[in-house]
């Protein structure tokens, strides 16, 4: 269970937190006073219904529900829904070998821990980026209206703000409050169980807890937003403090940990003041109960379990490999830019798209024919980008064998991040599926999505293309579709169609005349610019 998590996280910071949950789990678990002694007449009382036997009634039909759920696992490793499946089954063995031991009682003493162990869990995907989104328009909103009341010129565009001869101010899945927000979850419910809060006590804790996140990150993003309004805003992402090789950590991420750090404080104050007394009893003062970790059932079922693990574990990967020996290696794809006539440059790629993306590798360039820049001044040899012309932009994204989250990328379209920026989509329609452009390259075919967006007058047509690393013989390589419906989990299983692995690539270019121009184009940059290299193998 943990091993799955771990992978969410390493690569998102919003769910770096799930490392201390299960020493937390444990924490609670041990300090809870036994089951033996909740009740003094507990050895006394009759075994219950179907006590002793629950493990094969109900444990043995979850363990028995791994297998299916594994080989779904195995191509849709990226599906949040099957952390909840595994926490699920994992509980109904727990809570039937503890109701097997003590009944009623036991299960009440390793309950909370259990429910705890779900605040490590990912949100599913849609519930997590609907939210994040909602928080970041609404803390944009709020630094747009503080900042015009000082006086400043401030005008938002989706979730950035246009602070004039500054620049742009972009509120990130940081500043969103998200990470603050979930943190403050898992303090308040553990302090709430540490110091004894009761159920009402601890649901006010806990809504106490998320406005204090929430008004800590207006602080924060409001903090940043002036610094940026004060001209001193290339200092947000360079290191505080660099000696050698040793690099503290930029300003924009130091402001962050303060900002958690203060969250802890305060929580941490709020619920010695909630508990009053001069004398404080708390889980700390409780023994250790090493006994409350001990789940036992027959021999014969441990074997079973251990044999039944084993065998899911390589039979999912015989299946797999078995319908991957049908797949052919395609050739590697790539964009080339080397050209003395075109200026580019490196975009820095936000920790959000890292972190939902979770890709191997990725860039993200911009460029434009150096006979459409300006100068940067008047009379300079310098040139920079002319915004009213014509210009590409380009993000390309490589997963190794096994990572491509093609569900993900089928979630992260133009039409759901592009109008945060405050661009407006024109085509497709809301609703409908972007047109299908094909471009031959070699003797393979490159199909594109097209996307058309504008902003204040001005045009950007972007299209985007996967190209897996391996793909069955003659069948039609399309951007995943679908691949978050129930369906598309389901057919990939079926189909034995694990994520191969592959490259993304978004082009966008903007200040076109007409769609059709923007489509030659691109027919011309994928002839000129493009490369189908040597053949990828497993």
């Amino acid at each position: 269970m943990t091993w799955q998590l771990s992978i969410t996280w390493d690569t998102n910071p919003q769910y770096s937190h799930g490392y201390i949950i299960p020493f937390l789990c444990l924490y609670l678990l041990i300090k809870s006073p036994p089951y033996q002694l909740l009740s003094v007449n507990s050895l006394q009382e009759k075994p219950l219904p179907l006590q002793g036997k629950t493990y094969l009634l109900v444990g043995l039909p979850a363990l028995l529900s791994l297998l299916p759920l594994w080989i779904i696992r195995g191509a849709n490793s990226d599906w949040r829904l099957i952390n909840f499946a595994l926490f699920l089954i994992t509980s109904v063995l727990i809570i039937s070998w503890a109701y097997d031991q003590g009944g009623w009682k036991r299960i009440r003493s390793v309950l909370f821990p259990l429910v705890f162990f779900l605040l490590s869990i990912p949100w599913p995907l849609a519930t997590d980026l609907r939210f994040t989104q909602w928080l970041q328009g609404k803390v944009s909103s709020i630094i747009v209206d503080v900042i015009l009341i000082l006086g400043h010129e401030a005008r938002l565009e989706g979730t950035v703000i246009d602070v004039g001869k500054f620049g742009l101010i972009g509120i990130d899945q940081a500043c969103s409050g998200i990470q603050g927000f979930q943190a403050s979850v898992v303090i308040t419910l553990f302090l709430g169980a540490y110091y004894g809060f009761g159920i009402i006590n601890r649901f006010i804790f806990v809504l106490a807890g998320a406005l204090v996140a929430l008004l800590f990150n207006l602080a924060r993003a409001f903090s940043l937003s002036m610094i940026k309004i004060n001209g001193a805003g290339h200092i947000l992402d360079s290191p505080v403090y660099q000696f050698g090789n040793w690099v503290l950590p930029t300003l924009h991420d130091m402001v962050g940990w303060i900002e958690n750090f203060f969250i802890l404080l305060t929580l941490f104050f709020l619920a010695r003041l909630a508990k009053g007394g001069i004398i404080l009893s708390s889980l700390g003062t409780n023994p250790a109960y090493w006994s409350n970790i001990r789940f036992s059932t027959p021999w014969p079922f441990q074997v079973l379990t251990i044999a039944w693990v084993t065998l899911i574990f390589f039979g999912s990967e015989f299946y797999y490999s078995a319908h991957e020996a049908k797949l052919e290696s395609l050739p590697k794809i790539s964009l080339n830019i080397n050209d003395p006539e075109i200026l580019v440059e490196e975009q820095v790629i936000s920790n959000q798209i890292t972190a939902q993306l979770h890709f191997s590798d990725a860039n993200s360039i911009q460029w434009q024919q150096r006979d459409r820049m300006i100068p940067k001044q008047i009379g300079s040899r310098e040139m920079i980008f002319n915004p009213n012309q014509e210009y590409w932009q380009a993000f390309v994204a490589n997963w190794e064998s096994g990572g491509a989250c093609t569900a993900v990328l089928s979630t992260h379209s133009p039409a759901a991040c592009l109008p945060l920026t405050g661009l407006h989509q024109i085509s497709p329609p809301f609703g409908q599926a972007a047109e299908i452009i094909s471009i031959s390259k070699n003797s393979y075919r490159i199909d594109f999505e097209a996307y058309e967006f504008t902003k204040e007058g001005k045009t950007l047509h972007v299209f985007r293309c996967f190209w897996p690393n391996k793909a069955l013989p003659d069948s039609q390589i399309r951007f995943p579709i679908g691949g978050y419906s129930l369906e598309g989990r389901i057919q990939a299983t079926m189909e034995g169609r694990r994520n191969v692995g592959g490259t993304m690539l978004a082009l966008a270019i903007a200040n076109v005349n007409s769609p059709q121009t923007a489509i030659n184009k691109l027919q011309a940059l994928v002839t000129q610019r493009f490369s189908l290299g040597k053949e990828q193998h497993p």
